[in-house]
């Protein structure tokens, strides 16, 4: 788990936890996928996760704690378990979090999406999309050769979503890769038809990948090209835990 306080003095805590001890999904910038896929953590290793950093780091209260399944491990390959956790955590004798206060993060499992849209309570979702080509996403995440960006866009179209709520798409910048303004173009066009947010995400670079993140230039160009196809949402990450590689992509157990 990877303990993000935000702004100083602020209170509020953005907690990254895992869902799995290494991961199966072997995309290919990702240093967890180097460990392969060891074993699910049950509903209470989920949970006690969150209690343990709190108990040591805080929050000092619920309600200033964010929840995003984006450490270890694909979410919605243990999705029972991760399910029972989310219960346990937003019940009012658990931790009483809202369930908009949770995110579940996938590399785009797509009968799991739909069963996710079915839960009660139920997290928001975003997506780890990557590539805007089935070629490029499929040598970048095995996943794509599953389920091509088609079946992906037909299942959030189907994700039932709440007022006002949207779709986070994840897409990590990998230099000379997947930073085209032809990228860009076509990312918006994806994600026209449903309503969303776009997270830009620098690759963390590490040892156990030979991709390289792009200049700051690069990333600029490419969140202008999205802002002019289209109105939307365009967040840069400003990854967190870089020094200690624990950044987004980086964790790994040796």
């Amino acid at each position: 788990a990877v303990h993000m306080p935000r702004a100083i003095g602020s209170g509020r805590v953005t907690l990254c936890i895992s869902s799995q001890v290494g991961c199966a999904m072997g995309c290919g910038f990702c240093a967890t996928a180097s460990m392969g896929f060891h074993r699910h953590l049950s509903a209470g290793e989920i949970v006690g996760q969150v209690l343990s950093v709190i108990s040591e780091l805080g929050p000092r209260h619920p309600s200033e704690l964010t929840l995003v399944f984006m450490g270890m491990g694909e979410p919605l390959h243990n999705l029972a378990e991760v399910a029972r956790a989310i219960a346990v955590l937003c019940h009012p004798r658990g931790l009483g979090l809202s369930s908009k206060r949770v995110t579940v993060s996938t590399s785009g499992l797509v009968p799991e999406i739909d069963e996710l849209g079915g839960l009660s309570p139920r997290p928001l979702l975003a997506l780890s999309l990557n590539a805007t080509t089935d070629e490029v996403r499929s040598e970048l995440m095995p996943i794509g050769r599953r389920y091509p960006l088609s079946a992906l866009k037909a299942a959030l179209l189907r994700f039932p979503l709440r007022p006002r709520e949207r779709i986070t798409v994840e897409y990590v910048l990998l230099a000379g890769v997947n930073d085209s303004d032809d990228d860009a173009e076509r990312l918006s066009d994806f994600c026209r038809d449903f309503p969303h947010n776009i997270n830009l995400i620098p690759f963390n670079e590490h040892p156990l990948a030979p991709f390289r993140a792009p200049v700051g230039s690069s990333v600029e160009r490419f969140a202008r090209a999205l802002l002019g196809r289209a109105k939307t949402l365009v967040t840069v990450r400003r990854s967190r835990g870089r020094d200690v590689q624990a950044a987004c992509g980086q964790l790994v157990q040796s």
